[in-house]
């Protein structure tokens, strides 16, 4: 992933009390522009985390200072954002947390972390005061509107526009198969959810749950159909 060579205009948008959505900016996957949702929590004492960083412009910069102190800043397991060293630069004394670090962070009280460890990582995260889950790579559903024109049938063609929001193809045996996808689902679907922020994507404002089991219909049939099968052997 690369960013792109203009600077992007960030626009901050209030999700819930104490949570924002950054947008305007785009990172570049196989040469196809895809949107960056940066998340932003205020914590207890005025504290920030934020989830997914992107590009740091002067006005935003002025905006996360009224708001607090950036804390914490947690990277995505992929794709690598090229915007960390704006952040560095600018918040020198922030943590940066990567990886199986997040199990053990204090903020785990107030955005608790879920992992899935496979051939390769994928961490989700709840929102706890608002039961909000903010998923990376889990699902995208890209709005292809303001795609330049070549890019868009490759996002309709891996069938991950905002018509039909899903996993990325390929992305369940990355992270271990469709069973470990599963279990990751159904722990994701037990917090229950009212909000659904996409890093790559769109949010979902409502019924999450329900956005969820129709973003995993067919595994989650799948694996309905296996549990089925394994009950029937056992008689």
């Amino acid at each position: 992933m690369s960013a792109p060579a203009s600077s992007p205009t960030i626009a901050p948008e209030a999700l819930a009390p104490g949570l924002w959505g950054l947008t305007g900016a785009d990172i570049t996957w196989r040469g196809v522009p895809v949107p960056l949702r940066c998340t932003v929590v205020e914590l207890p004492g005025s504290n920030l985390w934020v989830h997914a960083p992107c590009p740091v412009t002067p006005d935003l910069r002025g905006w996360l200072n009224t708001l607090g102190r950036v804390a914490h800043v947690v990277l995505p397991q992929a794709p690598d954002l090229p915007y960390l060293e704006d952040w560095r630069a600018a918040w020198p004394a922030m943590r940066i947390w990567r990886g199986s670090e997040v199990k053990t962070a204090s903020w785990c009280r107030h955005v608790r972390p879920l992992m899935l460890e496979g051939a390769q990582t994928e961490t989700v995260f709840l929102h706890v005061a608002s039961r909000s889950v903010i998923l990376s790579r889990l699902m995208i559903a890209i709005d292809t509107g303001p795609m330049p024109p070549w890019a868009r049938p490759l996002v309709w063609l891996a069938g991950i526009d905002d018509s039909d929001g899903k996993p990325p193809p390929g992305l369940a045996r990355r992270l271990g198969g469709r069973r470990a996808v599963g279990d990751l689902v159904e722990q994701i679907l037990d917090w229950g959810p009212e909000r659904l922020i996409l890093t790559h994507g769109r949010v979902y404002t409502r019924d999450a749950s329900g956005e969820i089991k129709r973003a995993f219909r067919r595994l989650m049939r799948d694996r309905l159909w296996d549990r089925t099968f394994d009950e029937a052997g056992r008689r």
